[in-house]
């Protein structure tokens, strides 16, 4: 049960709605407005002027919920609306079962939390909105370690040239993923980001075939892992535990 300023309507007022959204005189933002006066179950958000706090307040108190539940009352600060603002409009969009939900309920806890508001980077909402549920999956498991990442490119000893290199190896646990087959997609996206990246460990190996030694291809040992960015917004926004319908 919740007591004192875990209720969802407390943990409201540590997100500077009122500073996010100051124009509050359209038209729109009125008739809002008005709709929210006319029920005192959703009276608490009047400063809220987007349609979706108003239309799914049972899912809006949800998640203050969850943040509460993550944030002792004594660590509260208000959360700075350069953060709060885009986790507001990026929540708008994403349902409530899924990881990228989490992912930005991670990082309003963080910027509501004195002690940790130092993990909760600017940069962070942006770039949970433009993460897939499977690229969010990706973080989540090289959170916990690297992962081998192993390939051959045939070599071609007369022209000089190597082939487009085949994965022949690839520890990473693909099958958890909805579309595994964009691994590669995922890991170049999350390179972009730079988030996260496949890089070749030692030198490539050489293969020779035959009496006369010619070279044939090389393999190339590499590991997927986080950067060091990445590693930070992991420890910021990323759950500990997958949702169970992804698990």
């Amino acid at each position: 049960m919740m007591m004192g300023m875990d209720k969802p309507e407390d943990i409201a007022k540590l997100l500077p709605l009122s500073d996010i959204y100051k124009d509050l005189a359209q038209p729109a933002a009125k008739q809002v407005g008005g709709a929210l006066e006319s029920t005192a179950k959703v009276a608490r958000l009047l400063l809220a002027p987007i349609e979706y706090l108003a239309a799914q307040s049972d899912r809006w108190q949800r998640y203050l919920t969850r943040i509460a539940e993550q944030v002792p009352e004594e660590r509260r600060i208000e959360a700075h609306p350069q953060v709060a603002g885009p986790v507001l409009e990026g929540l708008r969009y994403v349902d409530e079962n899924n990881v990228i939900a989490d992912l930005f309920i991670n990082l309003l806890a963080r910027a509501i939390d004195r002690d940790r508001v130092s993990e909760a980077h600017p940069a962070f909402a942006s770039i949970i909105s433009q993460l897939s549920s499977d690229e969010a999956q990706i973080i989540f498991w090289l959170r916990k370690k690297r992962f081998l990442y192993r390939q051959y490119a045939a070599f071609n000893s007369e022209q000089k040239t190597f082939s487009a290199k085949q994965v022949i190896e690839n520890e990473f646990p693909t099958n958890k993923l909805i579309f595994p087959e964009n691994f590669a997609v995922y890991m170049d996206h999350l390179h972009s980001l730079n988030l996260a990246g496949i890089w070749q460990q030692g030198n490539q190996e050489p293969i020779f075939e035959g009496e006369a030694a010619i070279q044939t291809g090389v393999n190339i040992t590499s590991y997927a892992q986080l950067t060091s960015f990445g590693s930070m917004f992991a420890q910021a926004c990323v759950p500990e535990k997958l949702p169970d319908s992804i698990a």
